[in-house]
């Protein structure tokens, strides 16, 4: 049984008390020892019996280093917090016994998996070889965001200096508790567990045998911070190769060699040649325009220089064949000698394997991607090599980075962060006034047939009664012969510095153009659907339409709000053109940013996004508003999800149309038949006699005319001066309901993103 302070019986005749560290005791029992930590207590390991510690981590791989990476060469060249103990017992024992002298503040460490020292079969982990007991997220530096899903690491952080690790020889803090629970990896520790505030989302905390105290570091909301392992460092410290090295299924070849303890006065070791790193399969399979555009078994990891990879075919869309080469090319080039390959790419289907090995002195970089869509591409990360410095021409990186404007690693980060603008940029004209429109984009007759209608978009049609605009099959009449009702308005597609379209939009561009592919398409999403966020855009748009009905994740407190814009999509691919149409004409002006991907792949993303229904033909003559006839409530919220980096910004299957849709000033769009007059049409206009209420169908006509009333359960439009024996005075107004049966009870309310509103 343990006996430790805590719970020691005051027998003072019996019992002489011994002064013991507070944070845990180590008792022998017969010939089994016993560690207690934080009111738990488990076994010595058995391969450490009558052996101390300092034993255990003396012959030992584990390396100190500083939180850089860098060799420590000597006891002066220990980190502040670790300096007096480096002087009095050497820089290996220092880092793994303490004390840490860090202000009294306490400290947080992460242990961090670690290639070719895997974590053994046990309590601890999921199963053998895979990392123990991991606990938290990385947050995102500069948006306090969360970024990778799945846990990724152990965290753990305690409050007072002592708990780090005993100061006797046997030591019993929270380092030795983990070392032989065989948490094993790169240990990482700075001091003052509140300086991991916007760094991770949590961390366990240590309890030093005291009750259990939570470390409330507010995680990733709120000021947005840098990790202080990394910006400067000066109060952090890391260990490689932590752990009890004896508990893992190593064979003595793959086993790192022991790393001595560097006592004062003397110099840094001969660096030690690292075991021979293996190889690896991974299996790929699928293939679409969405990131990583490829799926990968097991998860995709950078690749170790000296290391065998093998890429094994396993059902690859026939359309997109899977290519690994130094730069993306139509014709793929074979890798550099040096990696012998063996095997041919492209792969594709279900047969074919190709293996390499990545020399060990190789610091270029290797990319990922389809043959025959150059959107469909992504860095083939190298551990230990950074990305090699992009450059972006500069109007590309002044508004948004596509994948092949620059060839970014996944498009991870927005142009700004990683690609250089030309220096001698000229400063930027003043802006316009609010009131003058930007000049209109060029059109295209590409796509029109031969009477000059150019369907827009292509049929057949899926306009619904409510659908703003003219009817679609009059185009022709109101704009003309060989213009769309978009051409010669403000309207601008945001292309990739290439030039070349979203693979989306591919098809679509060659065919019409790239101004109709972008407002018509049809777009090739794979089937897996598109949503597309209209955004404010300063001197065209701001939610003046009323409508904005959503809030990014990325926004604090997102599912508290719905102010960013406006949110749409479908799961069907074919309702991409008649969304935009309908919302081109209802004026909702800003600009568009539209991905491929309804449903999961937006969660993280947005907290909520309005949905359109696809329309058959035989539906299309009696469909009222395919916006709203349907039982899709797309309302995931933000906070049920890891936060996602937003596809727009990070290598999503995305375009983009700024000055989208027409103003108040811009009706009609396009050009010619569609309308105008003059005053002595107007005054004529109003010198006609007025139409009966009875005969207007549309409540805005009904209400527009002065004479007449709505009659909402009815839904008919009367005289305004008719008495009549249903006054909608005694029915209750939409917004009483806050059921939504009730709600769609009443023939005049409709049900709408949770709220009752009238029809």
């Amino acid at each position: 049984r343990i006996c430790t302070l805590a719970n020691m019986p005051r027998l003072a005749s019996t019992i002489i008390a011994i002064a013991i560290p507070a944070i845990a005791a180590i008792s022998v029992q017969g010939a089994r020892r016993h560690l207690a930590y934080g009111g738990r207590d488990y076994d010595w390991p058995v391969h450490w019996e009558g052996k101390s510690f300092a034993d255990a981590f003396e012959q030992s791989p584990a390396r100190p280093m500083h939180s850089d990476g860098r060799d420590i060469t000597s006891t002066d060249d220990c980190p502040a917090p670790l300096k007096a103990a480096c002087a009095s017992k050497g820089v290996k024992a220092a880092h793994l016994e303490g004390p840490i002298a860090c202000g009294g503040q306490g400290a947080w460490c992460r242990i961090m998996p670690k290639d070719n020292f895997p974590t053994p079969c046990g309590d601890f982990g999921s199963a053998c070889g895979e990392f123990s007991d991991p606990n938290f997220f990385y947050c995102n530096g500069t948006t306090g965001n969360l970024l990778p899903e799945g846990e990724i690491g152990h965290a753990h952080g305690f409050r007072r200096d002592a708990t780090y690790t005993a100061e006797s020889g046997l030591g019993s803090g929270w380092i030795q508790d983990h070392w032989f629970r065989a948490y094993s990896g790169t240990l990482h520790c700075c001091c003052n567990p509140f300086s991991a505030t916007g760094v991770v989302n949590r961390m366990d905390a240590g309890t030093d045998g005291r009750p259990e105290q939570e470390i409330d570091l507010g995680w990733c909301e709120g000021e947005e911070k840098q990790d202080p392992l990394y910006s400067g460092g000066e109060e952090c410290w890391s260990v490689e190769f932590f752990g009890d090295y004896m508990a893992l299924p190593l064979t003595a070849a793959e086993m790192p060699p022991p790393y001595p303890n560097i006592l004062p006065g003397e110099g840094s070791p001969s660096p030690s040649p690292s075991p021979s790193p293996g190889s690896k399969t991974y299996v790929i399979s699928g293939g679409s325009f969405i990131s990583p555009y490829y799926d990968f078994s097991p998860a995709l990891e950078p690749l170790e220089p000296g290391m065998t990879y093998t890429f094994e075919a396993a059902g690859i869309a026939a359309n997109h064949p899977f290519v690994i080469a130094v730069a993306w090319g139509i014709v793929p080039e074979p890798l550099p000698t040096p990696f012998l390959q063996e095997g041919a790419f492209p792969l594709v289907g279900s047969s074919g394997t190709v293996t390499f090995t990545v020399p060990p002195s190789y610091n270029g970089s290797l990319r990922y991607y389809c043959d025959r869509h150059g959107d469909m591409s992504a860095l083939l990360p190298l551990a230990g090599v950074e990305p090699p410095a992009l450059t972006c021409p500069s109007e590309v990186c002044d508004f948004i980075c596509q994948p092949s404007a620059c060839m970014l690693p996944s498009c991870s980060q927005l142009c700004s962060r990683c690609c250089v603008p030309v220096p001698t940029k000229p400063p930027p004209a003043p802006p316009p006034p609010a009131s003058s429109l930007p000049p209109p984009s060029p059109a295209t007759a590409s796509g029109c047939n031969s009477d000059g209608w150019c369907q827009s978009p292509e049929g057949p049609s899926q306009q619904c009664a409510d659908d703003a605009g003219p009817p679609w099959a009059d185009d022709l009449d109101n704009f003309g012969a060989n213009v769309r009702y978009h051409d010669n308005t403000p309207a601008e597609p945001i292309l990739p510095a290439d030039g070349a379209c979203p693979g989306a939009l591919a098809g679509a561009c060659a065919v019409k153009g790239i101004k109709a592919a972008y407002l018509d398409g049809p777009i090739d999403c794979g089937g897996q659907g598109w949503f597309c966020r209209i955004m404010p855009q300063p001197g065209w748009g701001d939610c003046s339409y009323g409508d904005c009905n959503f809030a990014n994740c990325a926004t604090p407190n997102a599912d508290e709000l719905d102010t960013d814009g406006h949110c749409h999509g479908s799961d069907d691919d074919s309702t991409y053109g008649w969304w935009v149409r309908d919302h081109w004409f209802r004026g909702y002006t800003g600009t568009l940013n539209c991905c491929c991907g309804w449903g999961e792949p937006m969660h993280g993303v947005v907290n909520r996004c309005d949905y359109r229904k696809p329309v058959s033909g035989d539906e299309v003559s009696t469909c009222r508003d395919a916006n709203e006839e349907h039982s899709v409530d797309f309302n995931p919220t933000c906070d049920a999800h890891p936060l996602k980096p937003d596809p727009v910004t990070n290598g999503g299957m995305c375009w983009t149309v700024r000055s989208f849709a027409a103003k108040d000033d811009d009706e009609g769009g396009g050009g010619g038949g569609g309308g105008g007059g003059d005053d002595d049409d107007e005054e004529d206009e109003e010198e006609e006699e007025e139409p009966e209420c009875s005969t207007l169908e549309d409540r805005e006509e009904c209400e527009d005319a002065d004479y007449c009333k709505w009659k909402k359960k009815k839904q008919q439009c009367k005289d305004g001066n008719q008495d009549d024996d249903d006054d909608d005075e005694e029915e209750p107004e939409c917004s009483t309901f806050e059921d939504k049966e009730e709600c769609e009870d009443a023939s005049y309310c409709k049900w709408k993103k949770k709220k009752c509103k009238d029809k």
